[in-house]
């Protein structure tokens, strides 16, 4: 069946596409009555969005996918962000894709759930083989490196990729995206004594949640407040925390 390119060039397509795999061909995902969880994202009583809450299988412990969408400004986005188990070593994947006006931009990256500084075989195991797409983004003259505070990089891995790109880009953008889901699908599934349970990291993973996702530490928020409402910006977090 051919694909539609309209669609391949929606941001929701780069999203919808990850959740879809985590459901039906990794199987991480229960479709229960309970899960998933919609609610609607409102803006001055108006629907602009909506949040999902998936619950997960195995090493994953949820999924939390958003999208919005708004006229004045001109943004749409869309996130999804997949928790592993706190005791799991297995990174969290977090994945947003954005138009802006006349621009887009993605940004995913493997949030680490051990200290890198001291654990090289866990850098080996889980960020070094995205060194090459890591490597390609950066020669890749169609997408512009975008910009983090330090403060909040502290908390990112090395590896974060964070781009800015045409729209008609967008396709280019998720083959990128592709190559770090399917690296980071392979840990979820890796029988690597790395990666065994461990529930010391429980502790680390509740204090690393609240502070990555909070207005203390990402200055977006501040600005969803502003176009979303504070109200609606709560509800995100709380799903994400």
């Amino acid at each position: 069946m051919a694909s539609n390119p309209q669609r391949e060039l929606d941001p929701e397509a780069i999203c919808t596409r990850a959740v879809s795999r985590l459901i039906e061909e990794i199987r991480c995902v229960e479709i229960a009555p309970d899960s998933p969880v919609w609610q609607d994202l409102n803006r001055d009583q108006t629907r602009v969005g909506e949040l999902r809450v998936y619950r997960g299988r195995g090493v994953v412990q949820k999924v939390v996918s958003a999208h919005f969408k708004l006229d004045a400004p001109s943004l749409e986005s869309y996130m999804v962000t997949v928790f592993t188990r706190p005791e799991s070593p297995v990174p969290h994947f977090v994945l947003d894709v954005v138009r802006f006006g006349p621009q887009a931009s993605f940004h995913v990256d493997l949030l680490p759930k051990r200290d890198l500084g001291v654990s090289l075989s866990y850098v080996d195991r889980c960020f070094a083989p995205l060194s090459q797409v890591r490597a390609d983004l950066e020669r890749d003259g169609r997408f512009s490196a975008g910009t983090a505070p330090l403060r909040q990089r502290a908390f990112m891995s090395p590896w974060m990729a964070l781009y800015t790109h045409a729209p008609e880009q967008l396709e280019v953008a998720r083959s990128y995206v592709d190559r770090y889901f399917a690296h980071w699908t392979s840990l979820l599934t890796s029988c690597d004594a790395e990666l065994a349970l461990d529930p010391t990291l429980s502790a680390r993973d509740a204090q690393q949640r609240k502070l990555v996702f909070s207005r203390e530490l990402d200055p977006v928020w501040a600005t969803l407040d502003r176009s979303l409402g504070a109200s609606t910006v709560d509800l995100l977090l709380a799903a994400l925390g």
